[in-house]
Order: structure tokens, then C-alpha cells, then sequence
């Protein structure tokens, strides 16, 4: 399960919760009131020597290619 970042509607309180895509926001243990899922960081790095300068995924045949 992924894990979200939530904010309160009412009270502002912050929390992080692991739910299923399919279940519903919780609510908020402080009052009670909805809680909105927030844009978080991600994990994911792309690392090695320029991804964007060397092309990769840009696969182009030349003549005489295999």
C-alpha cells in the first residue's frame, strides 16, 4: 500500500497514512473533519551519466544497424 500525506480541512493537523488506492480519505483524529491528500516528494532518481543528453529510450536505426 502507498504511503499519503493528508491535511485537515478544518484544523490544518498533517499526517502520513498508508491506504489503498480505492479507500477514502480518513478523517482527521484530531476533529474529526475530511482530510485532503496532499502532492508529495517521490523517492524516484534517475542516476547515471545524462539521461537527457545521451538519448536514452531514443532509439533511431541507422543503415548497416542490427
Amino acid at each position: 500500500m502507498p504511503l499519503y500525506d493528508f491535511k485537515c480541512e478544518g484544523c490544518d493537523h498533517e499526517m502520513e497514512k498508508h491506504i489503498k488506492l480505492t479507500d477514502k480519505e480518513p478523517e482527521c483524529p484530531v476533529c474529526g473533519r475530511s482530510m485532503i491528500k496532499l502532492v508529495s516528494t517521490t523517492s524516484f532518481i534517475l542516476k547515471g551519466s545524462g539521461w537527457e543528453r545521451d538519448g536514452y529510450g531514443l532509439r533511431s536505426k541507422k543503415k548497416g544497424d542490427k
